[in-house]
């Protein structure tokens, strides 16, 4: 199973120029697969070990130990780990006022890149530990946790400097037009009652085609991938918001409760009522307080990563 270890900040001043949201490690099954989901913010993953594939909404990357690859704010994108050699990999989402303006021009993500190729990983992923081991919600922690945010952009940015080549090592896998049409639609429409038969009507294409090509460029049907997004989305506002259960059902899409309670408990294993107590803000402090053989091994990892170079 999946093996994930977080570290998350409710509490941050919004208007900051750049702050630390959440960052993590994950350690993945075969086939693990996260998503379709949007996030609100910058999330920047690392690739440690292992491959999977990366899905934006117009390419499909295969990415192995070494890749990066970034996840932009309100893109829906999916990503799943090799059914042979499953990643393994860490993140850290970054918000505020700056940051678009310095991932998006002076980073290796500039020009709409969604991956890039580095030699050394080291050091970003020190910081992630760093930040991993900070759970008190102190001011000094806040500001701390803001700080390693900067300096990962900062390593970026010296990137960018050093002219890594992107994509040097990630496979770009071609995807049909149609496929990316729909889904620029699903992304702009998933949160209304639309039907796979009006995504095909939308980019006027025949349905069952349209289905075949979404399953070859994607690996999921696009009913399946339609139903993980609401899904996901209404996972997110039931971590973070205090709308009621239909009110969310309604905003991801469901014209039926019934149909989206059945469909979530179908998917996540449990009711949503039942999703939202376990996972809310206090339960995922004490569910996820850093257990230091997790730690451990990471700290592992990066002496066996310093060691190889």
């Amino acid at each position: 199973m999946e093996k994930s270890l977080f570290n998350i900040v409710n509490e941050h001043t919004l208007e900051s120029s750049i702050f630390f949201d959440f960052s993590g490690v994950s350690k993945t099954f075969s086939g693990h697969a996260s998503g379709p989901l949007k996030r609100s913010h910058y999330l920047l993953h690392f690739v440690l070990e292992g491959q999977g594939t990366y899905f934006t909404m117009n390419h499909k990357y295969t990415l192995k130990a070494g890749d990066f690859f970034l996840i932009r704010p309100d893109e829906t994108i999916f990503y799943q780990a090799d059914l042979n050699n499953p990643w393994y990999y860490a993140w850290i989402s970054i918000g505020g006022t700056e940051t678009a303006q310095l991932i998006e021009n002076f980073s290796p993500f500039r020009n709409h890149h969604d991956t890039f190729s580095c030699a050394t990983v080291e050091n970003y992923l020190k910081l992630i530990v760093e930040s991993l081991t900070l759970t008190s919600h102190r001011p000094q922690t806040e500001l701390r946790l803001n700080q390693i945010a900067s300096e990962i952009l900062l390593l970026l940015m010296k990137e960018n400097t050093w002219n890594v080549v992107e994509h040097q090592n990630a496979t770009i896998r071609p995807m049909s037009e149609y496929t990316k049409l729909s889904l620029a639609y699903i992304n702009n429409n998933f949160t209304y009652d639309t039907s796979i038969t009006d995504i095909a009507d939308a980019i006027k294409i025949n349905r069952s085609y349209f289905s075949r090509l979404f399953r070859r460029d994607v690996g999921i049907s696009p009913k399946k991938f339609l139903l993980r997004l609401r899904i996901n989305e209404a996972c997110q506002l039931l971590q973070t918001t205090q709308l009621s259960i239909n009110q969310i059902s309604e905003k991801v899409g469901f014209s039926n409760p019934s149909v989206f309670g059945h469909s979530f408990t179908e998917l996540i294993h449990e009711t949503p009522s039942a999703y939202r107590k376990r996972r809310s803000f206090n339960n995922i402090q004490e569910q996820h307080s850093l257990e230091w053989q997790q730690i451990n091994d990471i700290l592992g990892h990066l002496s066996a990563v310093q060691q190889s170079t």
